[in-house]
């Protein structure tokens, strides 16, 4: 089998489309000699049961011919999903991606922009994995506030996420590029946020056991 062309039969889905949220959010590719790598970075405390329970099953579902497997580094609090596949890279490469830096230019691809679940599907990601859940408590309000905020170097990719998401919400955005490093989008208030669960969601445990202990959704 040609595994390098044989990457040409695997066709996009909403599981495919979250794979890549998350590789875009957390994610790398590389290259070195005949190893070919994919890995998705996670905190070793706070993102182990998504990557190991959650998105190794969903990586094992769409690309059978992968194995993923997590790695521990010993010397920071750091876990990774890893996938040693060359029929991966050049799927990823056919729809965008190359190997190497990626933080100040990537972007949701195209084939997945042209597609509302297929877009939905890849926020999800985007947001599992890149994604911070935070709960104002100043007494200003009557109970913890939610904002749902992203911090990307990538202005194109804040830039989609905008043009997207503006539709069915009220953003704040911030493409000022503080300290030549982050541009923020930001979701709040718990109508907005039952929205958000409803028509994008999250998988990332992390982020639901912090919004059932401060503002659970019916």
């Amino acid at each position: 089998m040609d595994l390098k062309n044989n990457f040409r039969s695997i066709e996009l889905n909403k599981e495919i489309c979250e794979f890549i949220g998350a590789f875009i959010g957390d994610g790398y590719l590389t290259r070195y000699r005949n190893i070919y790598t994919m890995g998705i970075s996670g905190n070793r405390n706070l993102d182990e049961n998504y990557l190991k329970k959650y998105m190794q099953s969903l990586i094992k579902r769409n690309f059978p011919f992968t194995t993923p497997r997590l790695y521990y580094r010993k010397d920071e609090n750091t876990l990774v999903l890893k996938v040693y596949s060359k029929q991966l890279y050049y799927f990823l490469k056919k729809i965008g991606f190359n190997a190497g830096k990626k933080a100040h230019s990537i972007m949701i691809p195209q084939e997945i922009v042209n597609n509302k679940e297929f877009m939905r599907a890849a926020i999800k990601g985007i947001f599992d994995t890149d994604g911070c859940i935070f709960f104002d408590q100043r007494k200003t309000y009557h109970r913890p506030y939610p904002r749902i905020t992203l911090q990307m170097a990538s202005i194109p990719l804040i830039m989609q996420l905008e043009t997207f998401l503006s539709k069915d919400f009220t953003l704040y955005v911030d493409k000022s590029n503080r300290d030549g490093k982050r541009n923020t989008i930001e979701i709040y208030g718990h109508k907005q946020l039952e929205t958000f669960l409803k028509q994008i969601g999250l998988s990332n445990k992390r982020h639901l056991d912090k919004i059932t202990k401060n503002a659970p959704v019916a």
